[in-house]
């Protein structure tokens, strides 16, 4: 049987969307490609001093190879070139970043960017075009600024100093985005580094009442989830996550068979959303072909089904489901509209239709944004009802449209229950998990045991805390000296809770994720936790965590801190 390797990421952290959209894919070529994967959320270097000390953990002899955020966690390429040096000259990918040096893996901004402009231009004829750029210490944002003053300078028109300002690729950078609009009063368009700086933008024109998409038309990159929810939804560049996770993973796993690797650059393109003017509704009637004097206007039936299965289908996935799943979408509505928007309202067969509807008891809705799929109906029912006057006919497509949105709730009952009672229910679990941390008495013999058992109220089934010989005191800005020797004290896997007895829990740090006791992880994916408290570093937790649990990570982690330090 072959040996399977192990991958380490290192990352920021895990509770924003980017971040857990990459770990998400990272996870599922883990499963795929039967890689062992280390998620390291050690925060940025430096500044979150008392985390990164988790970063040592990608130098472990059993790791086999390390793929980095490295934009996000570093400021200086001295820096990561010496945690290069910490991790052992093991095989090392930058991961959304282009890094010296260094096998990169990245999004083509430059096509992202040119495709924003070519819009604006040549579609809505904006001519005073300002940019809000991202930091320069991210090369992604460097790239999307060079090709916004390329595109200007293309097609002839004038950039100045001040239609261009700077922020932090986050959505606090409020008062720079103020100050290049008010430097800009005539500006036609603004072109953001990233989403989170256009939410910054958003606020400084609400507060302006401009409204946005008509004085103002606004651009993203990276196309968050809520960025399709924004008021009006912003217009953005799609980036998925999912997919650059997806293949660093699979990059990095085969580096560590000792292939040789080069960059890779993965495509991104432009969103149209109403901040740019678009108007989804009239898209979906610009289908529309020829006159029918007995049924009124009919539809081009197969661009109309694929419009709508690109409208809802979220992007996040990588290619080999995607295609699967959209193909059965464009197959659904291609018989849904031959029977409702066609030349004439015609009964069809119920099978027929039975079977289309079928497709979302396949799983057809673990890919696709439901909010888009049930607004894409609505709007299937409008155009309906302004080409037919049959009342009847009306009420058998309400019946469909709501058996539709019946067989999708009923899936996401069956997979993970109502979207509202999630919440609820993670609310509640995170309770009972802290209430029954809080309540072990320190003093416990089996206090490590106790604490295994109670992560199973978060969902967790595979998990093992390892802690130093004594608690080690961390001074900021000092060199963390990671021990060579850890004691595991207890662990859990699908067989239940095993306390270790003293005379066997010392393991080399080098064999932290060796799966002598890890074996049956989910998809064979484990994050760590430093578990830290009061300067001092007392050791680290190997927990496989389900994604509802992303957000809450931090949470998770200051609790269990509280409750070991007590230990």
């Amino acid at each position: 049987m072959s040996i399977r390797k192990t991958v380490a990421l290192m990352i920021p952290d895990i509770s924003g969307e980017f971040f857990g959209d990459i770990v998400k894919g990272a996870r599922m070529a883990a499963e795929e490609k039967k890689i062992n994967l280390m998620v390291i959320p050690g925060g940025v270097i430096s500044d979150d001093y008392e985390d990164n000390v988790l970063y040592y953990l990608a130098g472990r002899k059993s790791v086999d190879a390390v793929s980095c955020t490295t934009a996000s966690i570093v400021h200086t390429d001295k820096v990561y070139d010496f945690f290069a040096k910490e991790i052992g000259g093991k095989p090392s990918l930058a991961v959304a970043d282009k890094y010296k040096d260094y096998p990169s893996i990245y999004y083509d901004n430059t096509t992202g960017i040119r495709e924003i402009m070519d819009y604006l231009i040549n579609k809505k004829k904006c001519t005073h075009i300002i940019m809000f750029a991202g930091p320069k210490v991210s090369s992604d944002a460097e790239e999307r600024l060079a090709e916004y003053r390329r595109f200007m300078k293309e097609k002839r028109l004038k950039v100045e100093d001040r239609m261009i300002a700077r922020g932090d690729h986050t959505s606090l950078c409020v008062e720079e985005a103020e100050k290049l609009i008010k430097a800009n009063p005539g500006a036609e368009a603004i072109v953001c580094s990233n989403d989170a700086q256009a939410q910054a933008v958003y606020r400084v024109l609400k507060n302006n009442d401009r409204a946005i998409g008509k004085d103002v038309l606004v651009t993203g990159f990276d196309d968050f989830t809520e960025s399709a929810y924004m008021d009006p939804p912003l217009a953005s560049v799609k980036a998925s996550g999912l997919k650059l996770g997806y293949e660093a993973c699979t990059l990095a796993g085969r580096m560590g068979d000792g292939e040789q690797a080069s960059d890779k650059v993965l495509e991104c393109h432009f969103i149209k959303r109403e901040s740019v003017g678009y108007d989804p509704g009239r898209a979906v009637a610009s289908f529309e072909k020829r006159q029918n004097i007995r049924a009124g206007t009919t539809f081009d039936i197969p661009s109309l089904a694929v419009s709508m299965s690109d409208y809802i289908f979220t992007g996040d996935v990588h290619d080999y489901q995607s295609e699967c799943q959209k193909k059965l979408i464009e197959d659904f509505f291609n018989r849904f509209l031959s029977t409702y928007l066609g030349d004439v309202v015609k009964r069809r067969s119920g099978d027929q239709l039975e079977y289309a509807i079928g497709i979302f008891d396949r799983g057809g809705t673990q890919y696709i944004d439901c909010n888009r799929l049930f607004r894409i109906l609505d709007s299937v029912y409008r155009i309906f009802c302004m080409k037919h006057k049959s009342e009847a006919s009306r009420m058998d497509l309400v019946r469909i449209i709501a058996s539709v949105k019946s067989r999708v709730a009923d899936n996401l009952e069956r997979r993970s229950g109502d979207i509202r009672k999630i919440v609820v229910s993670r609310h509640e679990s995170l309770m009972r998990f802290s209430k029954r941390l809080l309540s072990i008495d320190p003093a416990a013999e089996d206090r490590y045991a106790k604490l295994m058992e109670a992560v199973s109220l978060i969902g967790v089934m595979n998990a093992s805390i390892f802690m130093f010989e004594k608690p080690v005191k961390q001074t900021k800005g000092a060199k963390f000296v990671f021990p060579k020797k850890l004691y595991l004290k207890a662990y859990r896997d699908r067989t239940g809770v095993h306390q270790i007895d003293e005379t066997h829990q010392l393991t080399p740090a080098d064999d932290i994720m060796d799966y002598r006791y890890l074996e049956g992880g989910r998809q064979h994916t484990f994050y760590t936790m430093s578990l830290h408290y009061s300067g001092r570093q007392m050791g680290v937790l190997l927990i496989d965590l389900d994604d509802e649990y992303f957000s809450s990570y931090s949470l998770i982690n200051n609790v269990i801190n509280l409750t070991v330090s007590h230990f």
